[in-house]
This record gives structure tokens, sequence and C-alpha cells, in this order.
């Protein structure tokens, strides 16, 4: 997609220097390829922030899912790594780990592992969505939440909840 996104902007900057009576549309397609090309960006900066953030644990094979679903205390976090929400959601996600790092928050890539992602739909007895949190205690799911409801206030308030309701 970057290389979409860079490729256009060379064709229409070269139209718009070259042909100057179509400017508008040129100018416009440009404008696109950059707002295309910082959406991509963005996005490709928060993957890199969830494989090289030492407090985020990675949730790779099944060892590791059974660890995270029966954790006394923890947040499940299921991140797209396609998705321009999970790229905004997995910043609230940090900073939530940064302020609590008596809670272990594991971070399970959905696209990457969609297996995975169906087990904990299936043991947890939830619709898949992603972005999509959970936070654990006891083994239990007690809160989860999906897109826009991920925040670090709404995981810090329902740490303290007992059961799901």
């Amino acid at each position: 997609m970057l290389a979409f996104s860079l490729g256009g902007l060379v064709f229409f900057g070269l139209r718009f220097v070259s042909g100057p009576e179509n400017w508008p549309e040129h100018a416009l397609g440009v404008i696109v390829c950059l707002v295309i090309f910082a959406r991509n960006a963005k996005a490709i900066r928060s993957n890199r922030r969830v494989t090289s953030s030492p407090s985020l644990h990675a949730v790779r094979d099944t060892a590791t899912l059974d660890e995270a679903l029966g954790s006394e205390q923890a947040i499940f976090y299921k991140h797209s790594t396609r998705c321009p929400v999970s790229a905004a959601v997995i910043d609230e996600v940090g900073e939530f780990s940064g302020a609590h790092p008596d809670w272990p928050v594991y971070v399970l890539k959905v696209v990457e592992h969609r297996d995975l992602s169906d087990l904990v739909a299936d043991r947890l007895g939830v619709t898949h969505a992603s972005p999509q949190a959970f936070v654990i205690k006891s083994g239990q799911c007690v809160w989860q939440a999906s897109h826009y409801d991920i925040t670090t206030q709404s995981l810090s308030r329902h740490r303290f909840d007992r059961k799901l309701s």
C-alpha cells in the first residue's frame, strides 16, 4: 500500500508539473496519495510498537494464550495490523501498560494468528472484533470492549470489576 501511494504521488506529481492545464485533478491526486501514505505510515509505526514494546507480551501460540486467559489479572488485546482503528487504540493500551506495570498486557495480532483469535472467541464466548480488549481476573473475562471503547481510562476503571456484566 505504501508503494502504491508513493507511485501515485510520483505519477500525479509529474503530471502536475508537466501539464498545468489539468492542475486541479492532478493536485487532488497528489493530496489523496499523501493522505493514503500518512494513514499507512501510522499503521506501520503502530505495528512496530506492538512488536518492540517490552511491556507488551506477544501471543503467538496456544501456550501463551492459555497463560494469558488463565491469568490472575491481565489485559488481553486483539490487534489488527491492517486496521487504522487498531493503530490508534494500541497507544491507549500502551499507555495503560506504562501506568499499570503490575498488569501484564498480552497482544494477539489477529491477521497473523487468526486461528488463535477464533480460539479466544470460542473460549470467552464473545463475537470476534478487532481491535478488542478483555480484562481477565482469576482466569475469567470480567469486561470486554472493542474499537474506540478501548481507552486507558476504561481499562483502568474495569480492572476492578469482579464479573462480566
